[in-house]
């Protein structure tokens, strides 16, 4: 069972879905130094000991070659078992993935972030598969590969997985608004990198730099994700405030921020 066939995208791994990435990485994961018939043994019963192109396991071989490509397992030794090898670890696997896309070594493995990073550029709310294809052939990714309307909608999905975008039931449209929960944990992880600075502005260049766009080309913080924001402080989840003395503020709409305080939720 080949993981990573050569030359393979990873925004080319058009059939693969969000949970069969994460599932696999977490048993990965718990259980180093896994062979390909021990994955096998326990994603696809049905399938261990035939053919390894029976169709029964090909989402796992999506998965691993996704996950191998990415960089979050290897597979090591002449017996090819697999270890995960996290960049960040520890962190949530939303998080996890988002750093090794956005911190890939090679451009066109960089696509999937890419594309958000564009959207996030433009300050663009809504979308649709089609309109964002039409964008990406003609923007300045419109080189690194064949943007066809599979890949864009793989990055749909995943994007809507990760809690990057938000798809709208009965629609075609896409809502550029990250979610409370990916945003909440994305200020957790960088609060707790940063340790005593509280500003909004250095979590948030945080965020940009390690896992998701948060900024537009004018280097104002983009419009969802200033949505969700101002809605996790309406669920107390998060407070925000204004010292006139801040080295740095961000406005979030019309509104200026530049300290922030995480709230401990009681249960």
């Amino acid at each position: 069972m080949s993981a990573t066939p050569s030359g393979r995208l990873l925004i080319s791994h058009i059939t693969l879905r969000g949970p069969e990435l994460a599932q696999v990485y977490a048993h990965i994961a718990a259980r180093p130094e896994l062979s390909a018939e021990d994955l096998r043994l326990h994603f696809c019963p049905s399938a261990a000991g035939s053919s390894p192109f029976e169709l029964a396991d090909a989402p796992l071989r999506e998965a691993l070659s996704f996950l191998s490509l990415a960089g979050l397992v290897e597979a090591r030794g002449r017996q090819r078992r697999y270890t995960a090898s996290p960049l960040l670890p520890g962190a949530p696997f939303p998080l996890l993935l988002l750093h090794h896309l956005r911190a890939h070594p090679e451009e066109r493995q960089r696509a999937i972030s890419l594309v958000h990073q564009s959207l996030v550029a433009n300050d663009a709310l809504t979308t649709t598969v089609a309109t964002l294809r039409d964008q990406l052939e003609r923007g300045p990714y419109r080189d690194l590969f064949a943007w066809t309307g599979e890949k864009v909608t793989l990055w749909a999905h995943l994007a809507s997985y990760l809690g990057l975008i938000r798809c709208i039931e009965r629609s075609a449209e896409l809502l550029v608004v990250p979610s409370l929960e990916l945003t909440l944990a994305a200020l957790t992880w960088a609060t707790l990198k940063l340790g005593s600075d509280s500003s909004l502005d250095a979590a948030l260049r945080r965020i940009d730099a390690d896992l998701f766009a948060c900024f537009t080309a004018r280097r104002r913080v983009h419009r969802g994700l200033a949505q969700t924001l101002l809605a996790l402080e309406r669920v107390e989840r998060l407070r925000l405030s204004h010292s006139a003395d801040a080295a740095r503020s961000l406005l979030l709409g019309e509104r200026r921020v530049s300290d922030l305080a995480l709230l401990v939720e009681v249960s």
